[in-house]
């Protein structure tokens, strides 16, 4: 409660009518004193129905916020990711089957029957979140798609060890870096352009460049790859 400084100063005032008033008048003062400490507890209860309104509408809200089943995506797009994921995995078998450099990944699931989760104002689908298969590192796959559920790009996220443990080969982060590639490769883009503009993003925290064959923008964050936390985001065209 509030009220409590109010009521001291009250009860001062009560021992001192008492002394000069007589009993009337500090009667008088204790039914104020008592209705002022009744208007404090019910304004107290206000607050509190009043927090309690708040939690029970954002609960309710949270409950209305269903996940999309992939057969609700738009045909198109549907099409679109279905058709990706299978150019992807079929990459992930001829990078393993190089006779000098195979690096062993994993596949993203298919059929895919992975939810999609409401984003702020998009949705995002975790196609593939698996950890690295020789060493120590994690990686995740999302699709991303507007209110129309209609795909809209993808984005992959990677954590590995930090840069100053890297053997000199930088073999640590490979999976995670031929992922990239990977993804790269199932959209049709411009392999020596993708390779030439990721070495120019290591020298910036934001860096974005247009494929020439597909129109995609791509994204690299890279503020964190010293700590061997980087992102990238390819934005397919409209």
């Amino acid at each position: 409660m509030h009220y409590n400084s109010i009521s001291l100063n009250l009860v001062k005032y009560i021992f001192y009518v008492y002394a000069f008033g007589g009993k009337k008048v500090m009667k008088k003062a204790l039914l104020l004193l008592l209705a002022i400490m009744l208007v404090g507890c019910s304004g107290e209860g206000t607050e509190k129905k009043k927090e309690a309104d708040v939690k029970k509408e954002e609960v309710v809200k949270e409950e209305k916020v269903v996940p999309v089943k992939f057969e609700e995506v738009d045909p198109e797009s549907k099409a679109a990711i279905e058709k990706f994921v299978k150019k992807y995995n079929v990459r992930v078998d001829i990078y393993k089957q190089d006779p000098e450099e195979g690096i062993e990944m994993a596949k993203i699931p298919d059929p895919i029957t992975s939810e999609l989760n409401k984003e702020e104002k998009i949705l995002s689908q975790t196609l593939l979140d698996t950890d690295f298969k020789k060493h120590k590192g994690h990686y995740k796959i999302d699709a991303k798609y507007n209110e129309d559920k209609k795909i809209i790009g993808y984005t992959i996220s990677i954590e590995g060890i930090p840069a100053t443990e890297l053997s000199e080969n930088g073999e640590e982060w490979a999976e995670g870096i031929t992922s990239t590639m990977t993804i790269a490769d199932a959209l049709g883009l411009n392999i020596d352009k993708y390779d030439e503009e990721s070495d120019i993003a290591f020298d910036e925290e934001n860096y974005t460049y247009t494929d020439p064959n597909t129109k995609t923008n791509v994204t690299f964050l890279y503020a964190d790859w010293d700590l061997g936390k980087f992102e990238i985001k390819y934005d397919l065209s409209k």
